[in-house]
């Protein structure tokens, strides 16, 4: 890259830095073998069919076992999660990150039992672009606590919502 593609990259690097966005664990499990990946990268398609899109990098160790298992879940994290998000970032690696979390199967994929909500998902399909897939999957069952207090990430750091204006006001 020369220095203008060098200092676009950056901008749009510290750009996306702008999003917030919720965090979510990638989970699947394939002959025997539970994996799972932190991801910010989630967003629903569509309510006809129930769909969502999680974006993976190929160099992630889901990325292979996720396709081969056509199936997989998205575990939206509640505030009280916030320490499995540096676990399933790369800090633990393959089973050792689900000795953390309250985890049970679902679908026959890994779900995070007290998730803010839990999606299992089947694979519709999944689009190279760049270093990632872009993953659509039908929305097979679907999950939620009542608390409402997502995780989220925002300028590199773990963040909750509030409300702008108080709703009994």
């Amino acid at each position: 890259m020369d220095g203008a593609e060098v200092a676009a990259q950056a901008a749009f690097k510290t750009a996306l830095r702008r999003f917030t966005s919720t965090i979510c664990l990638i989970t699947t499990e394939w002959e025997g073998a539970r994996y799972g990946m932190a991801a910010t990268a989630v967003q629903s398609v569509t309510a006809d069919p129930p769909t969502l899109l999680v974006c993976i990098n190929q160099s992630a160790s889901i990325s292979g076992p996720l396709k081969l298992a056509g199936k997989f879940a998205v575990n939206m994290l509640h505030l009280s999660h916030a320490p499995l998000v540096p676990l399933f970032s790369g800090k633990l690696k393959g089973e050792e990150r689900f000795s953390h979390g309250e985890w049970i199967t679902a679908g026959g994929v890994p779900v995070l039992g007290d998730a803010q909500a839990a999606f299992v998902c089947s694979l519709n399909s999944a689009v190279t672009v760049g270093t990632h897939d872009v993953v659509l999957g039908g929305v097979v069952e679907a999950r939620f606590i009542e608390n409402i207090a997502p995780l989220l990430y925002e300028d590199g750091k773990l963040v909750r919502s509030a409300a702008l204006i108080d709703a009994a006001a």
